[in-house]
């Protein structure tokens, strides 16, 4: 069995739990770790022993397969242009880029490098969403769509990170951070794309921990999709009280889906007139061949992406799950179409 060699770079909480669900691979091993800061102590406590302050050198001295690119999202471009020049197989935390222009560029790279390159939209390995994806036309022609990403985490004005402001993250915070995951789950079990929208973004403090902030606290947005439905999504990080709710509410003419977003494992299902039925799914069909793998929590939705990936880098004619870059060019492209509805107050076509 090949073994691939894996670099990480970026190592902060999202880093930790892909190298927790790439240790759990029989196939991988996490080679070198990149950090601007404290990059000794964690490579000690992560007992890796090859570790980097800059990824160019990382880049050099490494032979690496692939690379797991965690950073914040103003370096994305910069580390994924090297890393696929340089033959290596990428996988990018999403938001893909900071605009439009820079992951259209790593599009057409990674196309003339013929390299697997996919941004890390996890939440299509979990069970119950590839179910309801299998199932989406058990309700007939979608009407609308309606659903939340709440969290609960930034309600208080102390709390500050670098995603709070446009020169790290990219014009918007909460859309890009985890509006990106909801609109890549709807699109992806629906087999709908998002065409014009309608946003507003709210901004609730000037300032976090003695910080100037520029990006909003909360976002609301409807859309209509290139299948003539509607849609309204809400996205907040500072309600109290929750820890993490992606939900939504598929409605078909002859029956409809809908997920509290409170467990990874259920959702419910209905036809016209007639009660719901719970639906519980906890495992996929990862690599297409009747092979069952546990997926109904956080780590098992990571370590399913990741099975999938390096069996893709074998195997090309794979028809993978994993959200590739161009649809992390169309996540881009609606980012910048929510950021300028927001600010012309108008319905925006993604473009």
């Amino acid at each position: 069995m090949r073994k691939y060699k894996v670099g990480i770079i970026g190592i902060g909480n999202i880093a930790y739990a892909h190298i927790d669900a790439l240790r759990q691979l029989d196939n991988v091993e996490v080679t070198a770790i990149c950090s601007r800061n404290n990059i000794e102590a964690k490579a000690k406590q992560l007992n890796i022993k090859h570790y980097y302050t800059d990824y160019k050198i990382m880049f050099e001295k490494e032979k690496l397969d692939s690379v797991h690119i965690c950073t914040s999202n103003d370096v994305h471009f910069d580390i994924a242009k090297l890393a696929l020049n340089k033959g290596v197989h990428v996988i990018l935390e999403k938001p893909m880029t900071i605009d439009v222009k820079e992951a259209l560029e790593l599009v057409q790279l990674a196309k003339e490098k013929n390299l697997v390159a996919k941004v890390h939209f996890h939440n299509r390995f979990y069970a119950i969403n590839q179910y309801i994806k299998e199932h989406i036309k058990d309700i007939g022609p979608i009407m609308s769509i309606h659903g939340e990403y709440s969290q609960g985490w930034a309600t208080e004005q102390k709390v500050f990170n670098w995603r709070y402001q446009q020169k790290y993250g990219g014009n918007t915070r909460v859309i890009a951070d985890i509006g990106t995951h909801y609109f890549d789950l709807v699109e992806y079990v629906t087999g709908h794309k998002i065409v014009a929208v309608s946003a507003l973004l709210h901004q609730v403090y000037d300032k976090r921990a003695g910080h100037n902030i520029d990006t909003e606290d909360i976002g609301v947005v409807m859309y209509k999709t290139d299948k003539n439905a509607v849609g309204t999504a809400l996205f907040t990080q500072s309600l109290a009280g929750v820890g993490n709710k992606l939900s939504f509410n598929i409605a078909g003419q002859t029956g409809s889906f809908i997920s509290e977003g409170t467990d990874s494992t259920k959702a419910y299902y209905a036809k016209v007139n007639e009660d719901q039925k719970l639906i519980t799914q906890t495992k996929i069909n990862t690599l297409k061949n009747k092979q069952m793998y546990p997926a109904s929590h956080f780590m098992e939705a990571f370590k399913e992406a990741f099975r999938q990936f390096y069996y893709e880098i074998e195997h090309k004619d794979f028809n993978s799950d994993y959200a590739n870059f161009e649809d992390g060019l169309h996540s881009m492209k609606l980012l910048d179409a929510i950021y300028q509805s927001h600010i012309t107050k108008q319905w925006v076509l993604v473009r």
